[in-house]
């Protein structure tokens, strides 16, 4: 992982060291990055993404208008075309896990919002089977952690059963577990023949770590941090 300092002081990036190496421009933004310094930060004229309800669904970046979806796709191929150049791809997170992918092969990317919900519903599977491509680099942004995450037994088993042959749950007490989100998509990934040497970690808990917003911690008043990606074709 390493850390990008812009030159405005608001605005700190966590990037991934193996998106980077690829030639994906990309980033995690601690809470108080406005989303036009992530937008100059990724060379990007536009960040598409929709609006997210913890599915399965996944759309293409140039088709986001009033849809409801929690995977968007970037074409590389699409910047061929004027209007279309300069895209990016996000999704809004306090606590899910945001999920960054690029295919080494095309350019094309993929941002995916995987909270709870959307691990059990699949929506790994449907954003990597939408972005379609077979040599993928993937990064795990910050979420929170197996340290903050207490559910009850029917979510633990909801979500363990989604990941089949991954320990995802840590007893905790007779009511409930602690679950690790990160470790749950990185199963997801792996069991997509994404090889376990080209998925990255981003660390953080968004729980409690003050520099991320967090639903949990701050309740209806938590703010969001946009996770994009831009193409690779543009730069």
């Amino acid at each position: 992982m390493t850390r990008l300092a812009p030159s405005s002081i608001h605005m700190a990036l966590l990037q991934s060291k193996l998106l980077s190496e690829a030639g994906f421009r990309h980033g995690f933004p601690e809470r108080g990055t406005d989303d036009r310094e992530l937008m100059r930060a990724l060379g990007a004229a536009r960040i598409a993404g929709a609006r997210q309800v913890h599915g399965a669904c996944a759309v293409e970046g140039l088709d986001t208008e009033g849809k409801q979806a929690d995977a968007v796709i970037g074409r590389a191929r699409r910047q061929e075309q004027e209007q279309d150049r300069g895209l990016a791809v996000g999704v809004r997170v306090a606590d899910c896990v945001p999920v960054l992918v690029g295919d080494l092969a095309t350019g094309d990317v993929a941002a995916i919002h995987a909270g709870w919900r959307g691990i059990v519903a699949g929506v790994v599977r449907s954003g990597l089977e939408r972005l379609g491509g077979r040599s993928i680099v993937a990064a795990i942004g910050p979420c929170i952690g197996r340290c903050c995450f207490e559910v009850g037994h029917d979510v633990a088993d909801a979500i363990a059963s989604a990941c089949p042959g991954v320990q995802v749950v840590i007893p905790f007490s007779a009511e409930t577990d602690m679950v690790d989100l990160r470790i749950a998509v990185r199963g997801q990934l792996r069991a997509l023949d994404v090889d376990d040497s080209s998925i990255d970690d981003v660390v953080g808990c968004t729980k409690h770590d003050s520099r991320f917003h967090s639903f949990r911690r701050d309740g209806p008043s938590s703010g969001r941090m946009l996770a994009a990606i831009a193409v690779r074709s543009y730069f």
